[in-house]
């Protein structure tokens, strides 16, 4: 593996001979990578109907099984060696080097967002197909299987090892590529989270935090409900409250929707004739800015308090997920000019992925490439489909975007680990 001295001493080389990037345009010119790229072409019937296939499996999150078996058998038929899952459900391969390379994990959540009885039935309509979960992250799954499986048919022989990683539970906060990349005995040289749009590059991370608000107060029964407490009422209170509420300024160069705090869920109650004892509502916090993350949460909390008090409830605040411990992570010009960034830059223009645009990167991100910055991994996030609509029942995804996406990953994953 590319650990330790040996990793230290290769990145020392590029940074005393000027080179940032692995890329070379004579990587995609190799008699195997031209034949590859073809047959993504040939093939594209079968990428689409994987793609859909994939799509129609349901997979909530936490209840990834089926999808998961579906990866299981898709990385042993494409030819992946030591294949394995852990006890919450990831399951990865891997496609094996000659020796000589960084080994490089490219990683794509099985998870949705839609409960196990949705309706999904892909439907194609001018060009694009329209389902629950097509784009996020199902075409990143059928794109990624493809791409080892016609790297493998097309001869490409990488140097390092190149590890295919199916993550679970991503939609409730990264917490399959968490589990995967604190457990696993011998950690990644890079770690790619294929989850976003294509043409897109992110090197850094959201600071994300999610609280479950509960308001508790006296059940009664409606007729003697007049005029008193109403858990209801401060949970609708509260939801009004955060909508309304202003929010920090964005980072300079950030995104202009962030930072954010969004109410995702809400509940309570057990009858229509009675007031309900206790009702609670998730709040999403997402910033790009530690200073801006801290206030969003202390506005939040104590929009929430000021709520219940005005409702004399009883308010519990439980934190349901937090990730924001980026002490580990390599400072932002160590990010940004890692060849990891700049090689995927120069793969992305390459492939003009971004029509004549010249392709840059975010310090940013939402997927489980968070977790990889955390723990100091050098981690990007980038995206193999054009979708839209992510986490709403019409969600689309650009049909063709599947076949360009393809062949991005084989040419970044042979940049990336080397080809002999």
């Amino acid at each position: 593996m590319f650990r330790g001295t040996t990793l230290l001493l290769f990145l020392a080389s590029l940074s005393l001979f000027g080179q940032k990037t692995l890329f070379d345009p004579s990587i995609a010119q190799k008699p195997e990578l031209k034949k590859a790229f073809a047959e993504v072409e040939a093939r594209k019937d079968a990428i689409w109907k994987e793609w859909i296939t994939l799509t129609e499996i349901p997979s909530p999150s936490n209840q990834e099984k089926l999808r998961i078996a579906y990866m299981k058998s898709a990385m042993a038929r494409i030819g992946l060696t030591d294949i394995q899952q852990d006890e919450i459900g990831n399951v990865w391969g891997t496609y094996k080097g000659s020796g000589g390379g960084p080994v490089v994990a490219f990683a794509a959540h099985t998870d949705t967002v839609f409960p196990m009885d949705t309706p999904i039935h892909v439907k194609e309509i001018n060009g694009r197909f329209h389902a629950p979960g097509i784009g996020d992250d199902t075409g990143s799954l059928a794109a990624l299987i493809n791409a080892f499986d016609i790297m493998k048919s097309s001869g490409i022989k990488t140097k390092g090892d190149v590890i295919f990683v199916a993550t679970v539970q991503e939609e409730i906060g990264l917490l399959g590529a968490k589990h995967w990349l604190e457990h696993i005995a011998k950690k990644p040289d890079m770690f790619v989270a294929v989850d976003s749009r294509l043409g897109g590059v992110g090197y850094g991370a959201l600071l994300i935090e999610q609280y479950k608000f509960i308001f508790e107060g006296p059940t009664l029964h409606t007729l003697a409900s007049k005029g008193k407490a109403n858990a209801a009422r401060g949970a609708a209170r509260a939801i009004l409250a955060i909508g309304e509420m202003k929010m920090p300024e964005p980072k300079e160069g950030g995104s202009p929707n962030l930072p954010v705090a969004n109410v995702g869920t809400l509940g309570g109650g057990t009858v229509v004739n009675a007031t309900p004892g206790s009702v609670y509502i998730t709040v999403d916090i997402r910033s790009q800015d530690i200073q801006a993350e801290q206030k969003l949460v202390e506005d939040v909390k104590g929009i929430a308090q000021r709520a219940a008090n005005q409702e004399n409830l009883h308010l519990k605040i439980e934190s349901i997920n937090v990730v924001h411990d980026y002490s580990k992570a390599l400072p932002k010009e160590v990010r940004l000019h890692h060849p990891l960034v700049q090689s995927t830059l120069a793969v992305t223009d390459y492939l003009k992925l971004n029509g004549e645009k010249k392709a840059v990167a975010f310090d940013s991100g939402s997927d489980d490439h968070n977790i990889g910055v955390a723990m100091g991994i050098p981690s990007i996030g980038i995206g193999a489909i054009l979708g839209g609509g992510a986490h709403s029942l019409e969600e689309s995804a650009d049909k063709a975007s599947i076949l360009p996406g393809t062949k991005y990953l084989i040419l970044l994953a042979s940049t990336l680990a080397g080809v002999n």
